[in-house]
């Protein structure tokens, strides 16, 4: 695998907030879309009949075009009465993407989570990294500023083994300090508010109506999550320029995003797996 593929754990901290971002509503089953909520429609307006008039009566032209207006008035009237109290006002989009950025500060004060959210398209950019990691991939696109200025490397360790350098896991320490500055609550409450505009993105993307920002989170949860705990660094074998692989075969085997978990560090790594778990509770994403 190519060192510019390995170094984007932002994704994972995206996986986590919303992942970031960004969850207390009805719980999925794993990796399934939500149930949209039927909605009653409203009340059908009942239809007056006049009185008919007293035998002998006539009733003219005129008053009987008049009373024919007033009831369709009347009609009207009670028809929007009836939809006002009905139907909820629909969630303005604009207005909640605007407010991401200045309530996405109260979750974490850290340098470079305060540079992503500064981003115009930060909100978009987060839902195509969750979808990348859900589809088990490196969301390189949607996370290209954080690309590392230094390359990976390998060495052999003490027996004889070439695995990651401490200086390649060290590439991850500021998005690692990112994520651990995140306040989950606070991450929880901002998800739970942004929804529809995720949603709305999520959509915007060619999904479907009945499919779910939620969902496709969880599925990206669950791919971090399934990862292999495994302690000590896999070999290597090196390959080419900048191009290794692992030399067991059910490692090299795995998903690229979860290579790339493997590849952060035991330490990273274990952390990443505690935070999402945290998070997808708090949110709820599995039934229990």
């Amino acid at each position: 695998m190519k060192s510019k593929f390995f170094i984007y754990v932002l994704p994972l901290i995206l996986g986590v907030v919303a992942t970031i971002l960004m969850l207390n509503a009805p719980q999925p089953q794993k990796g399934a879309a939500s149930k949209p909520v039927a909605v009653e429609p409203p009340a059908a307006v009942p239809v007056v009949l006049s009185e008919q008039p007293d035998e002998g009566q006539e009733t003219t032209k005129e008053e009987a075009e008049k009373d024919s207006e007033t009831e369709q008035a009347e009609t009207a009237e009670e028809t929007e009465e009836t939809t006002e109290e009905g139907i909820d006002e629909p969630v303005e989009i604009d207005t909640l993407r605007s407010a991401f950025v200045t309530k996405a500060k109260t979750i974490s004060q850290n340098e470079l989570w305060l540079e992503f959210i500064a981003r115009d398209d930060a909100l978009l950019r987060c839902v195509k990294a969750v979808d990348s990691i859900a589809a088990g991939d490196i969301p390189i696109e949607p996370l290209d500023f954080l690309k590392p200025k230094t390359p990976f490397s390998a060495s052999l360790n003490a027996l004889g083994l070439l695995v990651v350098t401490v200086e390649a896991i060290a590439r991850y320490q500021d998005a690692m300090d990112a994520l651990r500055s995140i306040d989950m609550q606070a991450a929880t409450n901002l998800y739970n508010e942004i929804e529809p505009a995720l949603d709305a993105i999520f959509h915007e993307l060619g999904y479907g109506e009945k499919e779910t920002f939620r969902a496709k989170l969880t599925e990206a949860c669950t791919v971090i999550l399934e990862t292999p705990v495994m302690k000590g660094e896999g070999g290597l074998v090196h390959v080419a320029a900048n191009l290794y692989k692992y030399s067991n075969p059910q490692l090299e085997e795995l998903l690229p995003v979860q290579k790339l978990l493997i590849r952060l560090g035991e330490k990273n790594r274990e952390e990443i797996r505690s935070r999402v778990t945290e998070f997808s509770k708090q949110l709820k994403l599995y039934a229990e």
